[in-house]
């Protein structure tokens, strides 16, 4: 719409010094003559807009001229501001990058994001360390499917290993603790489910539309046991892995420590992820109960081992 682009225009010259007719009319895939219009209106509004000419002119606002904050402290504006970079690292959303920049523009020039000043004090990153265009990729796909209610169609892998293709309808994008997650309707399953990221092999956006249905990711059975049908274990980590054991477990898991050993209690959910887990510390953590455990750990030693035997 032409009042949204309008908009859209008053925060660029806001939020900088110039810009080029040629700059926004790329930027907004419309003609010049269509920005000389939108400019003029712009000035008939009572926002004086400048028209530069030569090889370093364009358009901009005088420098007295700056909205209002009204009810926003400058905390709460950067607060905004810290949230909306976070989000959008991830969603990479041309319209939260333009709430980004209407409320950057209500701020002073020295505390603007991204200026010569700028000290971030907070920093939200969804990704972790290295390279994550694939996992980026994939979160924009399902956002955009989720916005215009568009099905997905996904190679996906689940827990056990075995891949399946799925249509989804995609229905919330879900970041916890160092997961994302889909939360949507499996028309294969005719369930709603909880997709985790790291699993899904290929995601498609299909043509086809859906309605929301109601209901809620947490209403939903995750793949995490119940508390009541985890396993109690008892584990002694050496003492070289008390920065792990902090890393994981709670204060109140500690039932004992010295300065050889760490043994901890604690509930965990039983199968190939408490396996492997323990396995991946080598022999730095012994299983003490209970003894099915240490049983099924033993097995596995002997089974790793024996690929290793001499022949």
């Amino acid at each position: 719409m032409r009042i949204d682009r309008m908009l859209s225009i008053v925060v660029i010259l806001l939020n900088r010094r110039k810009i080029t007719a040629r700059e926004l009319a790329d930027r907004f895939e419309v003609s010049l003559r269509t920005i000389y219009r939108d400019i003029e209106s712009i000035n008939l509004s009572g926002i004086p807009v400048i028209s530069n000419q030569g090889m370093d002119g364009g358009y901009e606002i005088p420098e007295n001229y700056k909205l209002s904050r009204q009810y926003l402290s400058l905390s709460d504006l950067r607060s905004i501001l810290t949230a909306l970079k976070g989000i959008n690292a991830a969603l990479d959303d041309k319209e939260i990058e333009l709430i980004f920049e209407k409320i950057q523009c209500l701020l002073p020039d020295n505390e603007k994001t991204g200026s010569k000043n700028d000290r971030e004090i907070l920093v939200f990153d969804t990704f972790g360390w290295g390279k994550q265009e694939k996992s980026a990729g994939r979160i924009q796909i399902l956002y955009e499917a989720i916005k215009n209610h568009r099905l997905v169609d996904i190679l996906y892998r689940d827990g056990n290993g075995q891949s399946s293709q799925r249509v989804v309808e995609p229905m919330t994008l879900i970041q916890k603790g160092f997961s994302w997650y889909l939360f949507g309707f499996c028309r294969e399953r005719n369930a709603l489910r909880l997709f985790k990221l790291t699993r899904m092999k290929h995601v498609t956006e299909l043509p086809g539309r859906f309605e929301r249905r109601p209901g809620h990711y947490r209403e939903i059975k995750t793949e995490w046991p119940p508390s009541e049908k985890k396993l109690e274990a008892v584990l002694k980590f050496s003492a070289g892995l008390k920065h792990k054991v902090e890393d994981y477990h709670e204060d109140s898991d500690i039932i004992a420590e010295d300065e050889d050993s760490i043994t901890v209690k604690t509930f965990l959910p039983n199968g190939e992820w408490l396996m492997a887990t323990i396995l991946a510390y080598g022999p730095d953590v012994e299983v003490l109960s209970p003894e099915s455990l240490r049983k099924q750990i033993r097995d596995r030693i002997d089974q790793m081992a024996f690929l290793y035997e001499k022949k």
